[in-house]
């Protein structure tokens, strides 16, 4: 399986076989595992042996791990010295997709596609349907301190954007600002009395509320108060959204990108598809335009606080 919750237990297994295919032991073997930020979460731990040649590593993921893909890389050394890398990977998810994917599209054959690849599938799907479900807000200016309504005096930095809550974007479990090095959901720029535009770095303080705080490029220094114009790029989440639905929509996109991969269900044969699914599916856009319709049904327009 490719796709774990958080705080589950990643279990990678590999073998090693000689030229002629027969398994052997490396002289070393450690793995690497590499966050969706390329951040190590461990680095170069030796794995326990199994059997001659079967090796294998538990991780133990954390409640709070980023979602999205990590990258496994396995190094193996030789008793001449020769070095080896070996790569794979997994996805960390709100929830696991697989099973729903092949039971609302009827593909429960691994030969048709496996779980490594049907994960890419879920991923993509997850983070189009953010895109497809939040609301964008480009070159918005900020509203003044939530607290006191002070703007943008040379020295408040605290602010509040139009609409909120402030959604997650790219679906890693975080909403981040662009003082972050990875997974930014916000940020912004701003024109100087000159006329130039010059980059925002925008910090998230509380997302549910709108709440940030705003610096000039240095993460630390106040916007003048003769700046020509604050402005913002983020997304916020509608009022009606609503978990399920969502989940539900996810499914139904990536059974749409399913059948894409496919090409046409006629090319798949009835040894393909589950017994549970008398009727094969001949319309190619049903699934699509039920996540169309599952999508709209959580669209619509959070009011502004100004």
């Amino acid at each position: 399986m490719a796709i774990f919750e958080q705080n589950e237990t990643f279990t990678h297994w590999i073998t090693i076989r000689d030229r002629t295919g027969v398994k052997v032991d490396p002289t070393t073997i450690v793995e690497s595992i590499y966050d969706p930020c390329n951040n190590a979460i461990l680095t170069d731990q030796s794995m326990t042996s199994d059997s001659t040649g079967v090796y294998y590593w538990d991780e133990q993921l954390s409640s709070t791990a980023t979602f999205g893909k990590y990258r496994v890389v396995v190094k193996t050394t030789a008793g001449a010295g020769q070095t080896s890398y070996l790569e794979d990977e997994f996805f960390i998810m709100p929830w696991k997709l697989e099973k729903d994917i092949r039971r609302t599209t009827g593909v429960d054959d691994e030969k048709s596609i496996e779980d490594d690849d049907l994960s890419h599938i879920a991923w993509k799907s997850y983070q189009q349907a953010l895109r497809d479900v939040f609301n964008h807000h480009y070159g918005e200016t900020p509203s003044g301190n939530p607290d006191t309504g002070v703007g943008f005096n040379g020295s408040n930095t605290c602010f509040q954007t139009s609409y909120y809550p402030i959604a997650d974007k790219n679906g890693d479990g975080s909403v981040t600002g662009s003082d972050s090095s990875c997974g930014t959901d916000i940020t912004g720029w701003w024109i100087n009395s000159a006329g130039h535009r010059t980059k925002a770095i925008i910090t998230v303080t509380e997302e549910n509320n709108g709440e940030i705080s705003v610096y000039q490029s240095d993460g630390a220094t106040a916007i003048p108060s003769t700046n020509e114009g604050v402005y913002l790029d983020y997304w916020s989440e509608y009022e009606s959204y609503d978990l399920d639905l969502f989940r539900e929509a996810v499914v139904n996109l990536a059974s749409h990108l399913l059948m894409q991969r496919l090409k046409e269900v006629d090319r798949v044969t009835l040894g393909d598809l589950s017994g549970n699914a008398p009727i094969v599916e001949v319309n190619s856009r049903r699934f699509w335009n039920e996540y169309k319709r599952i999508i709209n049904l959580v669209r619509s327009p959070r009011v502004g606080v100004v």
